[in-house]
């Protein structure tokens, strides 16, 4: 794919500097259409679709937050692991993070008054593989209420980095982007 998009980018580098944006949508210049075709969309390959195994690993980690049960995520980070969240204290560190983490988010919910909070994972397109890692990108929207019937809502993405510890995979790090932060 890194390939693709370097042609893609050299290609706009050659053609887009001298291309004249003013007479877009006319008759194009004679020098296009005698060196080049220009495509107006260009599909890059789709990513793979992630294994069950380690799509099981991030729905706990993401469900947990549903009826807060630190024992659901107990065991699935790393001796090493980080996890990044827009609640304080903001990141937590260890093999613990992810029951620090459900803490600090039950917290916050009680704080807030926040129930009924429920995670929807929405499809994954960032998700890269090798034997030992794996990056992937989580689109996630949270739902609840609040009081007086009013609804919470949020949006964003987790990025998990996963890693295989004694042949288990495993969360290395975790980082909360709420949608607002990514726009």
């Amino acid at each position: 794919m890194k390939n693709i998009i370097t042609i893609i980018s050299v290609f706009g580098f050659l053609v887009l500097p001298q291309y004249n944006f003013a007479n877009a949508g006319r008759e194009p210049q004679p020098w296009i259409t005698k060196n080049f075709t220009l495509v107006k969309t260009v599909d890059l390959p789709a990513d793979t679709i992630p294994p069950a195994e380690i799509i099981d690993v991030i729905t706990k980690a993401i469900n947990s937050l549903n009826d807060f049960n630190i024992e659901n995520v107990a065991n699935l980070y790393t001796p090493n692991a980080v996890v990044a969240d827009d609640e304080p204290p903001y990141s937590w560190n260890g093999p613990t993070a992810g029951v620090q983490w459900v803490n600090a988010v039950e917290q916050a919910c009680k704080d807030f008054k926040i129930t009924k909070l429920k995670g929807n994972i929405e499809t994954v397109t960032v998700f890269q593989q090798n034997a030992d890692n794996v990056y992937i990108v989580v689109p996630v929207s949270y739902t609840g209420s609040l009081p007086g019937k009013g609804h919470f809502a949020a949006k964003g993405a987790f990025a998990f980095v996963l890693r295989t510890v004694n042949g288990k995979w495993m969360i290395k790090s975790q980082v909360w982007m709420p949608k607002k932060g990514i726009n």
